[in-house]
């Protein structure tokens, strides 16, 4: 296979990884694997590691691995067993390893833009089906978790993101008028779909970030500034006082809150804080999480044995299983990413999908839920390559 023919059957790869990563998690796994080992087949290794080598961003995914398979042979000397969930981590992280592969790599402006739309396309696609199964106007998923192809608390953070690649494309990318004419049709669906289905992950990172996109569009015309946030106020009251599930779900939460009810979340959350006062420095071990809350009581047990693996905090569960050095390095790798997008042309907005991830991250692991990483992979690979055309 010729370099020509390689460049170009890697930029389809990526091109269907874009469409199908929001429909199929196997086929997106394999896909991503795909598009790594024809990355390597281009050769020029010595100035791909150089590169890799070059970004504090991709140093600090490769050290965040390492100390989960250190922690990981660590405690199994000591304990000469490992964690339940210890193979089910490692294999979640080891996906983050394709980050550097894909960095080490460019991609031409075409394949880029291809690829933003194909993943619009696809999510268009995953929102009308989406629609159709919360009205119960089709049935393709029984079990009321899923939402289209996708968990329902993965398939509305994707739709955050979704939204906010399509106010950013229309307000500061020079598009054609029939693209700019199609994204105008998609952004309603988005809408329509995140608020009407549960999740209140991705509708609260959408309303957060959107604030901050009109902040950083209108930094230096206040009253379009103004004008636009009270939009966004009356379009949340709007929502509120129209969607019961949005009203219901929120209303629960906020009783969780204020009368400190035993909710899963809460027992999670309060125990983990617990067990991380007890041992804050060097953690407890990869894959350890199910293993020690759930040892704790019989209400932990239980909050468990209902298949939650992590405490819903992906920052408080990297912290439980590496202790606060491995807090740090995983604070580091947004710190890196945010530094080195700033400094390209239009990087006040590329940095809004690492704060996004930031955000979504209090609310659960979503760094190591497979969907949600291969979305991080994704975004991450379209930033590293972008290149800004003003509108």
């Amino acid at each position: 296979m010729n370099n020509i023919t390689l460049i170009n059957t890697r930029n389809l790869i990526f091109l269907l990884l874009a469409f199908t990563f929001p429909l199929s998690v196997p086929l997106s796994n394999i896909l991503a694997v795909l598009l790594a080992v024809l990355i390597l087949l281009e050769g020029s290794f010595s100035k791909k590691i150089q590169k890799i080598n070059s970004s504090k961003w991709m140093r600090s995914f490769f050290i965040l691995w390492v100390m989960y398979i250190i922690s990981f042979f660590v405690f199994y000397i000591l304990n000469n067993e490992t964690f339940t969930d210890t193979f089910w981590l490692i294999k979640r992280i080891s996906l983050l390893l394709l980050l550097p592969i894909f960095y080490s790599s460019s991609f031409s402006e075409k394949t880029i833009q291809k690829s933003v739309f194909s993943f619009l396309i696809s999510m268009f696609l995953s929102s009308v089906i989406a629609i159709a199964e919360n009205y119960e106007i089709i049935n393709l998923n029984p079990n009321w978790t899923i939402s289209a192809f996708l968990k329902y608390t993965d398939h509305n953070v994707f739709l955050a993101f979704s939204l906010i690649i399509s106010f950013y494309s229309l307000f500061s990318i020079k598009l054609e008028n029939k693209y700019r004419d199609i994204i105008l049709f998609f952004i309603p669906v988005y809408l329509f779909s995140l608020f009407t289905e549960g999740g209140k992950s991705g509708q609260l990172v959408f309303l957060f970030s959107v604030i901050l996109f009109l902040i950083f569009l209108f930094k230096k015309k206040w009253e379009l500034l103004l004008l636009s946030l009270m939009s966004v106020f009356v379009f949340s009251s709007i929502v509120y006082n129209t969607s019961d599930i949005v009203k219901n779900r929120f209303n629960y939460e906020a009783k969780n809150i204020l009368q400190n009810r035993k909710s899963s979340r809460n027992i999670l959350l309060k125990e983990t804080i617990i067990l991380i006062k007890k041992n804050p420095i060097f953690g407890y071990g990869t894959g350890s999480f199910t293993d020690e809350f759930g040892s704790v009581n019989e209400e932990t047990q239980k909050v468990v044995s209902n298949q939650h693996k992590t405490p819903h905090n992906n920052y408080l569960y990297v912290w439980f299983e590496l202790g606060i050095l491995g807090l740090i390095v995983f604070l580091s790798i947004f710190y890196f990413q945010i530094k080195e997008l700033i400094k390209k042309a239009d990087g006040i907005f590329l940095i809004l999908f690492p704060i996004m991830f930031l955000i979504i991250m209090f609310t659960d692991s979503y760094l190591f839920s497979q969907n949600t990483l291969v979305l991080y992979l994704f975004l991450s690979v379209i930033t590293i390559n972008y290149q800004y055309k003003p509108s």
